[in-house]
């Protein structure tokens, strides 16, 4: 889901007196065209791209080394050929992790092939967040097919996808009439996005005031009403928890069969499930898909400055995820305190079972390596955040509140948070500085005491060790504390 971080680039300096910076040409105002083509046996993809590049770099961007591929996806990358607006062809080099250096700050048309082989290697992340063939087609990531300019990209975008004889292009963009020719507004949705190629069947729905545009692989077309049941539910109580809309208004979900496992992106998400989908099996798909909708506004509209609130981006996702889920009634009160016990126990393991010793915060830097303290402890941390925020306000406010209060600051192109920005709002919310309590939950090494705060939502906590953990409702619970559980999670 991270763009790369385009290398800095520096204007060469040139003068009669050898004292005088150039300046560089300025963009000529033309729409950025690509045509991208899948074979009819979809083991090629052909790309053609007229645009115009800032500095000296085209980037294929988020790249994943691997042991065979040192350069990740770029290296299925073949036959490239750049040339300038005068026709003349270009020489380019290769520096690796799919870094294309050429003569930029011209219009340039590059084209290439991609050998679509993505499915025979493990990715780290997921095949899901790379690309993968099904017998109805082919999905992809922007980002794993499309050069762009590694600087910027200025001017509009515009795309023309051609398919094999009845393929249909299903993606997050506006269509340009009956074909299969989109505008892309920017970078970062060109690339950023989760693309479907082929046959399958789509179903599009409005909820939570955004479209959604629902592609099923046919083993999930009987599940179709649970998908949809689920989808509204959950973008309507967002839609509230936020009290906005999120930045985009259309949306792309992808479901086809694989390893259970999903990934958001700027408007779609990709996700991989391992059976059918039932209602005796929705407490992980369904998990997976509610967590990864919720990244449409906290992720990809409420978007954190770096990688050290990655514990606020992935955990409180995670914390309100299964709050919503239980308030909506689609997890059962024996699921929910599944899930009550899964948060911490995911901590515990991190801390005490991979000796895992670094700040929360610090986590964020590698998140799937860290990705138990990350997601574990920054649930944990959401959970005691809410408890803070109410006992702070005499429980008037709680982590709703804040995060309607920072979207309406940050959910907004643009506009970045850090954890000092949370800290701030926190202030004006309720009038109490909690630097305290976020030393100790996500930037202290040692271990964070967060028993205490599931005994102020009225339940016990017990565990040995961190493989065994047993959430359960304490029958000493004041009204108090059952006031906040029914608030947070329903009645039992």
């Amino acid at each position: 889901m991270t763009l790369s971080v385009p290398r800095v680039l520096a204007f060469v300096l040139f003068s009669s007196l050898g004292a005088t910076a150039a300046l560089a040409a300025s963009y000529d105002g033309q729409t950025n065209r690509y045509t991208l083509t899948i074979s009819d046996d979809a083991k090629i993809a052909s790309v053609e791209a007229n645009l115009w590049l800032t500095g000296d770099y085209l980037s294929l961007f988020a790249v994943q080394q691997l042991p065979t591929l040192k350069n990740g996806q770029a290296d299925l990358i073949e036959n490239m050929q750049i040339t300038a607006a005068n026709g003349k062809s270009l020489k380019w080099k290769n520096e690796g992790e799919g870094e294309f250096k050429t003569a930029g700050d011209q219009r340039v048309t590059v084209s290439y092939q991609v050998k679509l082989e993505h499915d025979n290697y493990h990715w780290d992340a997921g095949i899901e967040e790379v690309a993968y063939h099904t017998d109805e087609g082919f999905m992809t990531i922007g980002q794993t097919l499309l050069l762009a300019s590694g600087e910027k990209m200025e001017g509009p975008i515009e795309i023309d996808v051609k398919l094999p004889a009845g393929w249909q292009a299903h993606t997050p963009w506006q269509r340009l009439g009956d074909s299969n020719r989109f505008a892309v507004p920017n970078r970062r949705e060109l690339l950023n996005n989760a693309l479907f190629f082929g046959t399958a069947q789509a179903e599009t729905l409005h909820a939570g005031g955004i479209d959604l545009t629902l592609v099923l692989g046919k083993r999930f077309q009987k599940a179709k009403p649970l998908f949809t049941e689920l989808l509204s539910k959950q973008l309507q109580s967002y839609q509230q928890l936020f009290g906005a809309d999120p930045q985009s208004k259309r949306y792309l979900v992808i479901v086809n069969e694989g390893l259970d496992d999903g990934g958001a992106y700027s408007n779609s998400f990709s996700q991989l499930i391992s059976e059918d989908a039932t209602d005796a099996n929705r407490v992980i798909w369904g998990y997976i898909m509610a967590h990864e909708l919720l990244h449409f506004w906290n992720g990809l509209s409420l978007t954190p400055v770096d990688s050290r609130e990655e514990w606020f981006k992935e955990g409180v996702t995670d914390y309100l995820t299964t709050m919503t889920l239980a308030r909506n009634g689609v997890d059962s009160q024996e699921q929910l305190f599944r899930r009550l016990e899964n948060i911490p126990r995911r901590y515990l393991f991190a801390r005490l079972g991979q000796q895992q010793q670094l700040p929360v915060r610090a986590a964020g830097e590698e998140k799937q390596k860290h990705r138990q303290l990350v997601y574990g402890g920054g649930a944990i941390t959401a959970l005691a955040l809410d408890i803070e925020l109410r006992k702070a306000s005499n429980d008037k406010v709680t982590l709703a509140d804040l995060m309607r209060s920072l979207f309406t600051e940050f959910g907004q192109p643009g506009k970045r948070y850090e954890l000092a920005d949370v800290k701030r709002h926190i202030k004006t919310l309720t009038g109490t500085d909690l630097t305290a309590f976020f030393n100790k939950a996500v930037e202290s090494e040692g271990m964070f005491d967060f028993a205490p705060y599931y005994l102020e939502f009225g339940l016990d906590f017990d565990n040995f060790y961190y493989d065994e953990v047993y959430v359960r409702l304490d029958a000493n619970a004041t009204e108090q504390q059952k006031a906040r559980f029914n608030s947070s999670f329903g009645k039992p």
